[in-house]
């Protein structure tokens, strides 16, 4: 049995998340390396064998931080019962903003004599700034939909507002495009035709 015990602390210990283990009082029983790592960064969060969350964080201490109100109200309605798993996403700037991922679990059921909670810590620091990279070169995404008026002669385009202008300042306003100038081979054989034989065989200069 205590092989069994050691075997699994060690297992708990080597986690890359932060683990804790919370008794049915609100009091902290045992926390991992990457939580004590993480609790010497932010103080204000985590905390240590022995200290009870509930009460340390519901004194009035730290109100000024709303995020953990809330993660200290989830633990309650899990440890009362009132829910069996919550998970909470939220970041903190003690040193540097840190993005985290906190999961609390009932140790509470039929067949087990502990009751308490198991939470985990993930640092999902990178995932975010990866989502937020995302979101921002989403934002500049524009597309267009729908039927566009095109004059059938001269080829501009008419707005929303009814006027007309032609498909470079029409795309350029209301897409993130910038355009530059080239000619089509059709267009060099119809202008320039004494250039044209560059197109046909490109490696013979043009004839004078």
């Amino acid at each position: 049995m205590t092989d069994t015990l050691s075997i699994w602390q060690e297992a708990a210990q080597a986690l890359p998340k932060g683990l804790a283990i919370v008794d049915a009082e609100g009091t902290i029983q045992f926390v991992n390396r990457t939580w004590a790592r993480q609790a010497s960064r932010h103080s204000l969060l985590w905390g240590h064998p022995g200290m009870n969350v509930i009460r340390h964080f519901m004194n009035g201490t730290h109100r000024h931080k709303p995020y953990i109100q809330e993660l200290i109200a989830r633990f309650k309605a899990i440890l009362e019962g009132r829910s069996r798993y919550d998970a909470f996403e939220f970041f903190t700037e003690d040193r540097e903003k840190r993005w985290y991922l906190m999961e609390a679990s009932s140790l509470s059921g039929e067949k087990s004599s502990y009751s308490g909670i198991l939470l985990t810590s993930s640092d999902i620091t990178s995932y975010k700034e990866n989502e937020n990279q995302l979101q921002e070169a989403l934002s500049e995404i524009r597309t267009l939909r729908g039927l566009l008026p095109i004059c059938a002669v001269c080829k501009k385009i008419k707005d929303e507002n009814e006027d007309w202008s032609s498909i470079e300042e029409y795309l350029t306003k209301h897409t993130h495009a910038e355009f530059t100038h080239d000619i089509c081979p059709d267009c060099i054989r119809l202008l320039y035709p004494k250039y044209s034989s560059f197109l046909d065989s490109p490696d013979k200069p043009a004839k004078e």
